[in-house]
């Protein structure tokens, strides 16, 4: 039986002020057009006997309503093709309350399209082999009750979505974010296929994150190349393959030393780096080692400002010298404050500070301004009346 291992596709996220002729993010519509090329991909080149995603469908709990029609169209399409579909709810994806319905309820009952929420462990049956699905449930008691649960018999795949003890480095700090036991990765099983963590890595010897689909934070540039994995449940020893969306959005991330050089120097070093690859449409950061903050005001503008334009996001990310800095000698990356915050008010409604109805509200307001003032922030452009 060969399966397509797929996880974290994050319909729905947007971000950076790009918008395409009609309006619309550029960067929400590029990871639905990345959504498509990889059901084209399975049906047209692959033909998997089912695809399993392990988790986080959605970027939210309450998907836009285009991310649902682009998800709709592509079970449609898997199905149409002979394909059975098997989900499983991720940390983004699952509702933290019982007053939210989740957006799985949506696509129930439709025909091969197995999917497992409401924090319930499911398993369920494909040719010779049981698929057993643990969704996102909300602490780690929950997942040990769910795994006791599982009864395995010949031919077993785990899937569960979740962030490893082993790869706890890797951590996205983000609501729902819930660290694994190895005890879960059990041998007895056939392969197990995890969610949760974008980049494509080997646990165990048969347990295996896919990644993401897509790029979608700037620690996910040492993942070279996005994508799914290709399992033949029946080889042995099994060797998942990977495939990759060349299409999709790229992510490159540069760094300058700037403590002796000039503003001109810096601008000199910067178009080389942006000439000797395409930044059209990808999404850019280069960082400004040890800059000085009267350097970095001198900078060329129009030159970035043209660099900005080509690019679908283009960020200069100055690391002030004597600035910024740990005392375990590690940068503060700015950019994680937004999820510091969806974190913090996570912990607020666990002390009953925050009404939980409100949640989603305040979260996205709140890392929506804190972003803003980030970017501001990194081209000092802040105002407050702003």
């Amino acid at each position: 039986m060969k399966i397509i291992h797929m996880a974290d596709t994050h319909l729905g996220f947007s971000a950076y002020s790009r918008v395409d002729s009609k309006g619309n993010n550029l960067r929400e519509e590029k990871i639905y057009k990345g959504f498509k090329l990889a059901i084209d991909k399975i049906t047209e080149e692959v033909h998997p006997d089912a695809v399993i995603h392990a988790g986080d469908v959605f970027h939210y709990v309450r998907p836009r309503i285009k991310s649902l029609v682009v998800f709709k169209s592509g079970l449609e399409t898997l199905v149409a093709n002979g394909i059975s579909v098997i989900i499983i709810a991720g940390n983004h994806d699952a509702p933290k309350s019982q007053s939210t319905t989740s957006p799985f309820s949506l696509f129930e009952g439709m025909k091969d399209v197995f999917i497992v929420h409401k924090y319930k462990y499911e398993s369920i049956q494909l040719q010779d082999y049981n698929f057993h699905c643990i969704p996102f449930c909300q602490n780690i008691e929950d997942y040990k009750k769910r795994f006791e649960e599982i009864h395995c018999n010949d031919k077993d795949v785990l899937v569960m979505h979740g962030l490893m003890e082993s790869i706890r480095d890797k951590r996205l700090n983000t609501v729902g974010e819930h660290e694994l036991s190895e005890s879960f990765l059990r041998k007895d099983f056939r392969y197990i296929a995890l969610g949760h963590y974008h980049g494509r890595a080997q646990i165990t010897n048969n347990a295996w994150y896919s990644g993401s689909l897509e790029y979608f934070r700037f620690n996910d540039v040492f993942d070279k190349k996005k994508g799914m994995l290709s399992v033949d449940l029946d080889q042995d020893p099994i060797d998942p393959k990977p495939i990759f969306i060349d299409e999709i959005t790229s992510m490159k991330q540069y760094s300058i030393e700037c403590d002796r050089l000039s503003a001109e120097e810096i601008i000199a070093e910067l178009q080389s780096k942006c000439d000797n690859v395409d930044i059209r449409d990808n999404i850019v950061r280069v960082k400004l080692n040890n800059i000085l903050k009267s350097t970095f005001r001198n900078l060329n503008k129009s030159i970035i400002n043209k660099l900005r334009s080509e690019a679908l996001y283009f960020e200069l990310f100055p690391l002030y010298l004597g600035e910024s800095v740990l005392k375990t000698g590690e940068t503060i990356d700015h950019n994680m404050l937004p999820n510091e915050f969806e974190k913090f008010i996570s912990d607020e409604i666990k002390r009953d500070r925050v009404p939980k109805t409100i949640q989603e509200d305040v979260t996205s307001y709140g890392k929506d301004l804190i972003w803003k003032i980030t970017q501001l922030h990194n081209t000092e452009e802040l105002d407050a009346s702003n």
